[in-house]
């Protein structure tokens, strides 16, 4: 099962708790913001005799444009009532903070959780270098920071500074970037560098190291890349998956 670090409460969830009330059960979630580790087991458990007994995942369509943490988001419609009694108190589809989504489908898949926050950020952001995109031609792209990536112009949007999201998993922000397209990039370089001085060991594939936060933490690292280690830092490949 997945090990979680101690640490601070993310800002974005906590601001997003309060938000809808009392961050007790209600919520469902924990102290430390994610949903707790029943909720996990319980929806893992409806995804495997799901999958036992139809060959195929409960998962919603997904668009073709998205990455692997984010395409294979679980459809409870699927799984309720007859592999779980309801969605957990933590889901989007339940009032919750979090969309349920799988990872490595294709050799074992596990349960993790993506912040509505997150996606709500990044969506709005996208939508916004769109407008752009649509106006202009062509998107407000900046120097290469990665082979097919990007910073951002954001003084050509009106911008003061560099935009930013909340990381879903320590109390600080990440940096926004786009690819060739003017799809949006996070940058979790910030949040897996932290994990690594943490870490027990090597990551063991070390062509994409961010499967260290989801070894880590429920949590799914969405709108990202992959990352290799250099020098023992952790760098973007700029190979979109």
């Amino acid at each position: 099962m997945v090990r979680i670090i101690k640490q601070l409460v993310p800002i974005s969830l906590l601001v997003l708790l309060v938000a809808c009330g009392d961050p007790e059960p209600s919520s469902g979630t924990n102290t430390g913001g994610f949903p707790y580790e029943e909720q996990l087991q319980s929806v893992q458990a409806g995804v495997d005799q799901f999958q036992e007994q139809n060959g195929v995942l409960p998962i919603k369509t997904f668009d073709e444009t998205m990455t692997d943490y984010e395409r294979y988001q679980v459809d409870f419609r699927q799984l309720v009532p007859g592999y779980m009694h309801d969605a957990p108190a933590s889901a989007y589809e339940n009032g919750g903070n979090f969309y349920y989504t799988l990872i490595d489908v294709e050799n074992d898949p596990e349960v993790r959780v993506i912040p509505v926050l997150v996606m709500h950020e990044a969506n709005q952001f996208e939508r916004e270098v769109n407008d752009y995109t649509r106006t202009h031609g062509y998107p407000p792209l900046d120097e290469m920071v990665a082979p097919g990536i990007f910073a951002l112009d954001y003084e050509a949007m009106g911008l003061d500074e560099q935009p930013v999201v909340s990381s879903p998993y320590f109390s600080t922000t990440l940096p926004l970037y786009l690819d060739r397209t003017g799809q949006v990039v996070i940058d979790y370089a910030i949040d897996l560098n932290r994990v690594l001085q943490e870490y027990d060991g090597v990551p063991e594939d070390e062509s994409d190291i961010r499967s260290i936060l989801t070894d880590e933490f429920p949590i799914a690292p969405v709108y990202s890349v992959p990352y290799e280690l250099d020098n023992g830092e952790p760098k973007i490949t700029g190979k979109n998956e």
